[in-house]
């Protein structure tokens, strides 16, 4: 596993509102303008921009564009290529499994903000995104989007089983059924398209095996670049302070395991590869323990749903990864 930068963003979350907005009808200059950005300030893909400025654009074009749907809208007017490599990469992929999987490794090439995850359990498949101060027209555009790219790539019509956003409904759902061609959820711990486990096998006719090679390679080394930023940036006494790359790493798995339901030390060890027993000593050594890194994450996890809103015990306790409602309780009595 490659570290990448936490809760980093890049220009070009930005820009796929650029790309959307003629279309839209959005005042892209005065959204800049609002998040005290120059017009020219994000014409260029790669910038690093502060997390709360992109999630500030995000939020103002909702808001001057007076639409409550501008996520799930933006998503069906973005044109292939406006994600660059991600675009490329995913679209070049064998099957939607595989594409599923190069969106999660690759995300933070766009942005870090939140978790992406994949979770099978018997016949269904869970796509998950999970971030707690999320804004609801990312949320919306980040599921609609890989809905609508998957039909894209694949020629084939598909319909999720359910799909569900952690925010609040806006407005009739209708206009997310009619998107999702499926049922719809508002309210719940996380943001989450459920389907058929067969579909990870459905086939992309726009697959080509050696590009895509190629494009991940590219991929790889460009995230790997930026965790070399990332640590470079340190200074020398910060640099002494800061956690191995192999806390990080597990601090990472933890929030993928969190956001999958099941963060116990196998399952995490499973994630980095390597065996229980060699994570736990690796964490003895450095000062910490399974334990100790799970609760820290889950603490910051719960700081941020209950700052951000008021979800019922049985919500946070799914977004914690509790397997019940007397586990969340025990621990929200010792924060």
């Amino acid at each position: 596993m490659v570290p990448a930068p936490a809760q980093s963003a890049f220009s070009d979350f930005v820009l796929l509102l650029l790309s959307a907005a003629p279309k839209l009808g959005l005042p892209i200059d005065a959204v800049l303008r609002d998040a005290a950005l120059p017009p020219g300030a994000l014409r260029q893909r790669g910038l690093p921009i502060s997390l709360s400025a992109a999630r500030q654009i995000w939020s103002s074009a909702e808001k001057m564009s007076g639409n409550p749907l501008l996520g799930l809208h933006a998503a069906e007017q973005l044109e292939v290529g406006s994600l660059d490599l991600l675009d490329y990469l995913t679209r070049s992929s064998s099957s939607f499994g595989a594409a599923l999987d190069r969106v999660i490794r690759f995300a933070p090439l766009v942005a870090n903000a939140g978790v992406l995850s994949l979770q099978v359990t018997g016949r269904r498949a869970h796509f998950r995104h999970v971030s707690p101060d999320g804004v609801p027209a990312v949320a919306d555009f980040i599921v609609s989007l890989m809905v609508l790219r998957t039909r894209a790539f694949s020629g084939e019509h598909i319909r999720p089983l359910a799909v569900r956003f952690r925010h609040r409904r806006e407005r009739v759902a209708g206009e997310y059924e009619r998107v999702f061609d499926a049922r719809v959820e508002f309210d719940a711990p996380y943001d989450e398209l459920v389907f058929d486990r067969d579909l990870l096998e459905l086939p992309f006719h726009s697959a080509e095996p050696r590009l895509c090679e190629i494009l991940e390679d590219c991929a790889a080394a460009r995230l790997q670049a930026l965790g070399k930023a990332a640590s470079g940036a340190l200074a020398p006494a910060a640099a002494a302070a800061a956690p191995s790359s192999f806390v990080v790493d597990v601090r990472q798995a933890l929030q993928l395991c969190i956001a999958q339901g099941n963060p116990n030390v196998d399952r995490v060890a499973e994630h980095l590869g390597v065996s229980s027993r060699t994570l736990q000593r690796q964490l003895r050594e450095q000062g910490t323990s399974h334990r100790a890194l799970l609760t820290e994450a889950r603490t910051e996890l719960a700081n941020s749903y209950l700052a951000s809103s008021n979800p019922t015990r049985r919500a946070l306790a799914a977004g914690l990864g509790y397997t019940s409602t007397r586990s969340v309780s025990r621990a929200l009595r010792r924060r």
